[in-house]
């Protein structure tokens, strides 16, 4: 007897990634690059598999593929796959969150996407990456979500994208030669977001792979292990 066909394996491949049973949807190309370097320098230095045989990130694609809008329509898309994938304990083969940057596109998709799935959650399928990233202590989503709200009261009204996880010190080095890659800046109680140009957001990432260290990278790491967290992984 030949083995069922995996919906949810065969859209992943199709997209040009390998399904992982959890699955962290992002809003770009550099966002999945910049949380897998950070996971391969962690594993050279400690020894941890932070994406690996039990996560995956897959992003909503690139251009205009990608963003808020690409990650709830994946996100719908993998909701409706994963409802067929079922293992002999009854229990989903898969699970699937959607993490946006927190911004003002980023908290309007959360809205849209509830619009199109009353059931979807924030603290349970939506989240939004915050400068104090709250690890799930417990699985109840109401309980997380007032928790991370309450981590992050005080830089409210402070946006914050992948970038911004990156230090001071690193920022400095690679602003040196690359003065006009930031368009403005915003800070609030000690932490700075960063709104980049389409070029100086592509030569960062550039400047990222090459001199990018396990240091630099420390809040990437951690941004990781609270995303396990929200799957209950260790």
């Amino acid at each position: 007897m030949t083995d069922p066909i995996d919906p949810v394996a065969v859209y992943a491949t199709s997209l040009g990634y390998a399904v992982r049973p959890k699955i962290t949807l992002v809003e770009g190309t550099t966002d999945v690059a910049l949380l897998q370097r950070a996971a391969k320098l962690e594993s050279q230095q400690t020894g941890a598999h932070l994406i690996g045989d039990d996560l995956c990130i897959i992003p909503a694609g690139e251009g205009d593929l990608g963003g808020t809008r690409g990650v709830i329509r994946e996100l719908l898309c993998f909701k409706g796959l994963i409802r067929s994938c079922i293992l002999p304990n009854g229990k989903p083969k898969y699970r699937v969150i959607a993490l946006f940057d927190n911004d003002k596109a980023g908290r309007q998709a959360l809205q849209a996407a509830r619009s199109f799935d009353v059931s979807l959650l924030e603290g349970k399928d939506l989240f939004r990456l915050m400068p104090v990233m709250t690890p799930a202590m417990n699985l109840d989503p109401i309980a997380l979500r007032k928790q991370i709200e309450s981590d992050n009261e005080q830089y409210k009204g402070l946006d914050w994208e992948m970038e911004d996880l990156l230090p001071d010190s690193f920022m400095a080095c690679f602003l040196n030669d690359q003065k006009n890659a930031i368009s403005h800046t915003t800070s609030v109680n000690g932490k700075t977001h960063r709104e980049f140009t389409r070029d100086g957001k592509a030569n960062l990432h550039r400047f990222i792979k090459i001199y990018a260290i396990r240091d630099d990278l420390a809040m990437v790491v951690e941004v990781l292990k609270v995303l396990r967290s929200y799957f209950g992984l260790k």
